[in-house]
């Protein structure tokens, strides 16, 4: 259920000032139970989703690069930034205003095999859907189902599981968060969760803290000039699905 018209009525109400005062302080306290503040726009106007040239462009300077190489890189490594309209049973799971809520969501996927190693195995038994000793790609769910899956694990272990999905337009790793550029996890969950233009910023970040500016540089139009980039971003099966061809056919789009 999409609750955004209610919370937009009550509040179109409250700023005509159609109540009396002790109406107004029973009102906001209401919105603020809610996780929604008076005098805010909800959480679905305020998310940002899409990128512009000016984006990848403040992305390329960052990094030195051109606005082609980090666009071809973009899109072939992000499957697409966000979930639109949420299934109700997510957005109902944690109540108005918790961890899950709003309209649109950042794609995850919750990896098992690293909240395991985060908690030491300790609820490998009792929650194998959750922890497993190895990845197990049976494992997942999909979609937006995923989110499931992180919520469970969160009731468990809040901190591991936020290090142990994937998130937005580039699918980065919680425990990667500092590579990313946010010194907690919860801080680089909060950014991903505003805006595309996030993703790909921590996507900048990434990729100058793993050293991979040279590689990202050398992207052209020729598939071999792709190659370092593509084996040091998605390793050795790069290949076999021909990651580096893909880039260098992205790139010849937009140079």
């Amino acid at each position: 259920m999409n609750r955004s018209p209610v919370f937009s009525a009550i509040k179109a109400l409250r700023q005509g000032k159609a109540f009396a005062p002790a109406e107004v302080v029973a009102i906001d306290s209401l919105l603020d139970s809610l996780g929604i503040a008076a005098n805010s726009e909800s959480a679905a106007a305020s998310v940002k989703i899409g990128l512009t040239l000016a984006d990848f462009e403040a992305a390329a300077t960052s990094l030195g690069c051109t606005s082609a190489q980090i666009r071809a890189v973009w899109e072939v490594e992000s499957g697409g930034g966000w979930f639109r309209d949420v299934r109700g049973d997510i957005l109902t799971i944690d109540g108005p205003g918790g961890f899950l809520d709003g309209p649109h969501l950042p794609k995850i996927l919750f990896e098992a095999h690293i909240f395991d190693r985060h908690t030491g195995g300790r609820f490998r038994a009792s929650h194998p859907n959750l922890s497993s000793a190895a990845w197990n790609r049976k494992l997942y769910v999909g979609g937006q189902g995923e989110y499931v899956r992180l919520w469970k694990a969160m009731q468990l272990d809040r901190n591991a599981a936020l290090l142990s999905a994937s998130v937005g337009g580039a699918q980065i790793m919680g425990f990667n968060h500092k590579l990313a550029g946010f010194d907690t996890v919860e801080a680089f969950w909060d950014a991903m969760k505003e805006s595309e233009a996030a993703h790909l910023k921590a996507f900048a970040s990434f990729i100058r803290n793993r050293g991979l500016v040279s590689a990202l540089k050398a992207i052209s139009s020729v598939a071999s000039a792709c190659i370092a980039f593509a084996k040091a971003y998605n390793g050795a099966g790069y290949a076999k699905n021909s990651y580096h061809v893909k880039i260098a056919q992205a790139h010849a789009k937009y140079a």
